[in-house]
């Protein structure tokens, strides 16, 4: 039996090789700068992310208002009473309204938008600046001002990146997002020369401590060109673009509607129940015999305009020029007995007689020629060789004519009895007619063929049209359609 001092010594501790100890620090380490790596790319992807989301935000507040001005002045150029089509002067004094006239021009044709003037709030793009517009002088409101209307065309130029590509050389009005101050561009309220206006103006008011400068174009110059470019150390502005395309059409159509009503009212209130005989001779009056040509706006016959009736913008800026006017003969003076164009006793369009009046508007003038005859101005052969047959013009492009046609009685008879012959026999059950014929039988109570419609909701022609007291009664309807 051995003794405690004879026993075994116990074995020494593991002891781990350096090499692996330095292996597993060396795994520690590599762990830790793994996560401490993928933290930075969570934090960086958060970052470039949040950046990218604050960019695209601030792009869209931008564009946002943009394009509210831009719909702004479209508005109001539609809508203006005296000069349909025309827009205010820039604001050079930065209260929110248009400058004052300086004679008959705008003090300068590039400044602030006039936001008050407009009627819309206090615009201003994502770094909090209000909003700069430039107009082409053509198009200013005030009324000593040329002629506006179709054949009025933008002048300004605007480009996008380089002088090589021109966007439109008819720019109406351009409106400027001037974004964030760039190196050189100070806004603050001490005096210095601003070149665009050649005088001394606080900073805050001069184009050139806003409006940029891409490719040798310069924003800041009170005429153009302009450019669009993208977005770098030396420019930032962003554009907003109304050009003739997007405004004259509408201005068009709204000169036309009211060209019709003056003349729906002048018939109502002659004593001879018709239209007035047109200007064939385009010097704004009317021309007693013929039945096509102009709007006799300076003087009408066979009696004057009732006062209010024809609104002055027409003959002030050169509408009644523009838009074509033919006249049927049963609706002139005295039955057109003494209309020496005449040749039908109504007008057709698209192969349906029957119109009283027919308007034609040119659009706008998109080429370069001046337009000088009805062949510049009608795009439609048909409608411009004299006679009383139209047709409707076939493009819907904003730049080609529109019709607008007043239809006479005889039209209406023919819809409703064209109605009323689709739609016989009229019994729908043993106590009614169907309501169809009940309505187009109404309508015809005025018309020559009355008394056949009424004998074609009675029985026996409700239910059958075999006996010939019916046949008698359609052949009727008949000639009331064209």
């Amino acid at each position: 039996m051995r003794t405690a001092s004879q026993r075994e010594p116990h074995p020494h501790p593991t002891v781990v090789p350096v090499h692996l100890r330095l292996r597993a620090c060396r795994g520690q380490a590599l762990l830790v700068l793994i996560m401490m790596m993928s933290i930075a790319t969570v934090l960086l992807v958060y970052g470039s992310t949040t950046e990218v989301s604050r960019i695209v935000s601030a792009n869209a507040r931008t564009r946002l208002a943009l394009e509210e001005a831009r719909e702004a002045l479209i508005g109001r150029a539609l809508a203006d009473a005296n000069r349909p089509g025309s827009l205010p002067c820039p604001d050079n004094d930065d209260d929110g309204s248009a400058d004052l006239f300086t004679g008959s021009a705008c003090p300068s044709y590039l400044g602030r938008l006039p936001w008050r003037t407009l009627g819309i709030g206090d615009l201003r793009d994502a770094a909090g600046e209000r909003l700069w517009y430039a107009l082409s002088p053509g198009f200013r409101d005030h009324p000593f001002a040329p002629a506006l209307n179709s054949d009025t065309k933008g002048t300004l130029e605007v480009y996008s990146n380089s002088k090589l590509r021109l966007v439109t050389s008819q720019g109406v009005a351009v409106v400027f997002a001037p974004g964030t101050a760039l190196p050189g561009q100070r806004r603050d309220a001490s005096l210095t020369f601003c070149a665009g206006t050649a005088k001394n103006v606080q900073r805050a008011r001069c184009a050139t401590n806003y409006l940029d400068t891409a490719a040798e174009v310069n924003n800041a110059a009170a005429a153009g060109p302009y450019i669009s470019a993208p977005a770098g150390e030396h420019y930032n502005d962003r554009l907003a673009i109304v050009i003739t395309a997007d405004l004259m059409p509408l201005v068009e159509r709204r000169a036309a509607l009211e060209t019709r009503n003056a003349l729906l009212a002048y018939r109502s209130t002659s004593a001879c129940a018709c239209y007035p005989w047109p200007d064939s001779g385009n010097d704004g009056t009317s021309d007693f015999g013929a039945h096509q040509g102009r709007i006799p706006a300076a003087g009408a016959l066979p009696q004057p305009w009732a006062s209010g009736v024809l609104p002055s913008y027409l003959a002030a800026n050169g509408w009644s020029r523009l838009i074509y006017y033919a006249v049927a003969q049963d609706a002139l003076e005295g039955g057109g007995k003494s209309c020496q164009t005449c040749t039908e006793p109504n007008l057709t369009l698209d192969g349906r007689a029957g119109y009283d009046v027919l308007l034609i508007s040119p659009g706008y003038a998109a080429g370069g020629a001046l337009r000088a005859s009805w062949s510049d101005y009608l795009d439609e052969a048909e409608n411009r060789d004299g006679d009383h047959r139209f047709v409707t013009p076939a493009s819907m492009n904003p730049d080609r004519d529109r019709a607008y046609p007043i239809a006479g009685a005889a039209t209406g008879c023919a819809i409703n009895a064209r109605a009323l012959i689709d739609s016989v026999p009229c019994r729908e059950s043993a106590n009614s007619v169907r309501a169809v014929c009940r309505f187009a039988g109404a309508a015809l109570a005025q018309c020559p063929c009355a008394s056949a419609a009424q004998t074609m909701m009675k029985a026996p022609c409700a239910d059958t049209l075999t006996p010939r007291e019916c046949d008698l009664a359609m052949l009727q309807l008949k000639e009331c359609t064209p």
